[in-house]
């Protein structure tokens, strides 16, 4: 995975959430920041990363070693999963809230009892 000029090592299914949630995020204008479990110099560490509509962020894939499968840390990749799901959710019924939200219009033509100023 590269990220604004860096490089570092991350898990397939770590990856593909992340891009999955940067396209998310970047169709509403929106940005978020992810932690996310990477290789760097053969050490493994966590990197924060900021995703959104300036994101640009690369896979490349590359051949998987023993490192690989301590960097596929499933519960980010369902917080991750979790948060796209939440904006595609929120992208697919944006009417309904709107109109749960809009107070109740009266009737053309309805009488109000203004009091006298």
């Amino acid at each position: 995975m590269s990220y604004a000029d860096e490089h570092f090592r991350t898990s397939d299914a770590v990856a593909h959430a992340v891009l999955r949630y940067a396209m998310l995020l970047a169709h509403g204008s929106a940005s978020d920041v992810v932690r996310i479990p990477v290789l760097v110099n053969e050490e493994q560490t966590w990197a924060e990363i900021i995703v959104g509509p300036a994101s640009q962020i690369t896979t490349v894939d590359v051949p998987s070693n023993d490192a690989d499968d301590e960097l596929d840390d499933a519960e980010v990749v369902a917080d991750l999963s979790r948060r796209a799901d939440e904006i595609e959710r929120a992208r697919q019924a944006p009417h309904a809230q709107v109109e749960a939200a809009a107070p109740p219009r009266p009737d053309v033509g309805t009488y109000f009892d203004f009091p006298e100023v």
